[in-house]
C-alpha cells in the first residue's frame, strides 16, 4: 500500500522530501535517515546502469529491473520516473502495469516528445496537450485497483512559458493525475505561483546544477510545495569523492582522504552481512 502511504503523508500538510537513489548502495544509505519517500530518477538510472545521458536511450527494461530491486529493499515508498512511457500508449500501459506489480508507490510521466532529454538541459519539445491527456488517462486505467499514484509532469516551462505550463498541468489534473510536477521553474516566485494556482499537490525537482533554485525543504514548504525531490545531490557527491580517489591513485597515492571515504565495516553491515552470518551460524555455511 505504498501509494496510499504517500497520499497520507502528503495529506498531513508536511512537505514530503524524497532524496534521489541511483543504485542499491545509495538506497541502503538513504534507508538510514527515515525519509517519507525515495526518488528513482531516469537521468541517474541511465547514468549509473548504462553510462548514457538522459536522452531516451534507456528503455522500459532498463528502468523496471533496477527499480523493482530498489522497491524490495526500500524503507519508504518509491517515486519512480517513467519518462514518456517508453513508446506508444500500449507501451505506457505495459509500463504502468509493470511498475504497479513491482510495488512502486508513484509513477512519473512527462509530456515531452520522443526522444526525450533532461528537462534542465534547456527548452525541450513537448507533445500537444491532448496527447499528454491521453497518456494520463491510459496510465490511470492501467494501474487498475492498485494504489500507485500517477504524477503528470510538464516540461513546457522553458519552451512555452509559465502560463502555458500551468494550463497544461490543469488539463492533466482533469485527465486524472494525482500529483502535478512542474519541471524547471526558474524562481521562488514561479514555484509559489504554481502552488497557489493548482488544486492538486505540486512536486518540484530540486536538481543540483539545474534551472530551479535549490532551497531547503522548509523553504519549498513555505512556497506551497507538497513534494520535493533531490535527485542529483547523492550521485554528484558520490562521483566527486570517487573522482578524488581515482585522481590520487593515478599519482601513486592510495591513502584515505579523511572523511571522504565511507567506513568499510559499516558498508558491510549495511549490506546485511550480520544477518547472513547469523543464518550461517544457525544452519551451517552451505
Amino acid at each position: 500500500m505504498s501509494g496510499a502511504l504517500l497520499r497520507k503523508r502528503v495529506a498531513s500538510g508536511d512537505i514530503l522530501v524524497a532524496p534521489g537513489i541511483h543504485d542499491m548502495m545509495s538506497l541502503l544509505l538513504v534507508n538510514k535517515y527515515g525519509f517519507g519517500a525515495h526518488y528513482a530518477s531516469g537521468y541517474w538510472n541511465a547514468a549509473s546502469t548504462l553510462g548514457e545521458p538522459d536522452v531516451g536511450i534507456a528503455g522500459y527494461r532498463d528502468f523496471i529491473t533496477p527499480f523493482a530491486r530498489m522497491a524490495e529493499k526500500s524503507s519508504a515508498p518509491i517515486i519512480a520516473d517513467a519518462d514518456t512511457g517508453f513508446g506508444s500508449l500500449a507501451n505506457l500501459d505495459h509500463c504502468v502495469r509493470g511498475y504497479a506489480h513491482a510495488g512502486i508507490g508513484a509513477i512519473q510521466i512527462e509530456d515531452q516528445s520522443f526522444p526525450k532529454r533532461c528537462g534542465h538541459s534547456g527548452p525541450v519539445d513537448v507533445v500537444p496537450i491532448d496527447e499528454m491527456r491521453q497518456r494520463v488517462k491510459v496510465a490511470s486505467e492501467a494501474r487498475g485497483d492498485d494504489d500507485m499514484l500517477i504524477i503528470a509532469r510538464t516540461d513546457a516551462r522553458l519552451s512555452e512559458g509559465l502560463d502555458a505550463a500551468l494550463n497544461r498541468l490543469k488539463a492533466y489534473a482533469e485527465a486524472g493525475a494525482d500529483w502535478l510536477f512542474l519541471e524547471a521553474p526558474i524562481s521562488a516566485d514561479e514555484i509559489n505561483r504554481a502552488a497557489t494556482t493548482l488544486n492538486l499537490p505540486l512536486m518540484i525537482n530540486a536538481a543540483h546544477g539545474g534551472k530551479t533554485p535549490i532551497l531547503q525543504p522548509s523553504q519549498y514548504e513555505e512556497l506551497g510545495v507538497s513534494i520535493v525531490i533531490y535527485p542529483a545531490g547523492g550521485p554528484l557527491s558520490a562521483a566527486a569523492a570517487a573522482d578524488k580517489f581515482f585522481a590520487r591513485l593515478s599519482g601513486d597515492n592510495a591513502s584515505q582522504d579523511g572523511d571522504a571515504m565511507f567506513d568499510f565495516a559499516e558498508m558491510t553491515q549495511l549490506l546485511g552481512m550480520e544477518r547472513i552470518a547469523a543464518l550461517q551460524k544457525r544452519f551451517g555455511k552451505a
